[in-house]
């Protein structure tokens, strides 16, 4: 009886020797797929981080470009901005005024 019990023991211990490596290779398998991935999602979150810091970078440049052409906005409402249009396009000249022209010009 002894030497029967002893290969039901000796036996039992293989079968749960081999189910314990199955299930380590399959854990292992599965941390070195998770491991790969981990990294692609940390080159992931890198890129979109640049591309946020560039985002940022354009949302100030066209914040400040809308403070210009809001200022430029309000410039063309002026009597300054119509008096210098008026003297450039169509040759105002004031009372008192003298205009000198070069003689090559019309």
């Amino acid at each position: 009886m002894t030497l029967k019990g002893s290969r039901k023991k000796n036996r039992k211990y293989r079968t749960d020797k081999g189910a314990f490596l199955s299930v380590a290779v399959i854990v292992l398998i599965l941390v070195a797929v998770l491991g790969v991935r981990c990294v692609g999602l940390y080159e992931d979150i890198q890129g979109y981080r640049a591309t946020e810091a560039q985002l940022s970078g354009d949302i100030a440049e066209e914040e400040e470009r809308s403070q210009e052409l809001s200022d430029y906005e309000e410039y063309v409402g002026t009597d300054e901005y119509i008096i210098e249009m008026a003297r450039n396009k169509l040759g105002l000249v004031f009372d008192g005024e003298i205009l000198f022209r070069q003689s090559g010009e019309d």
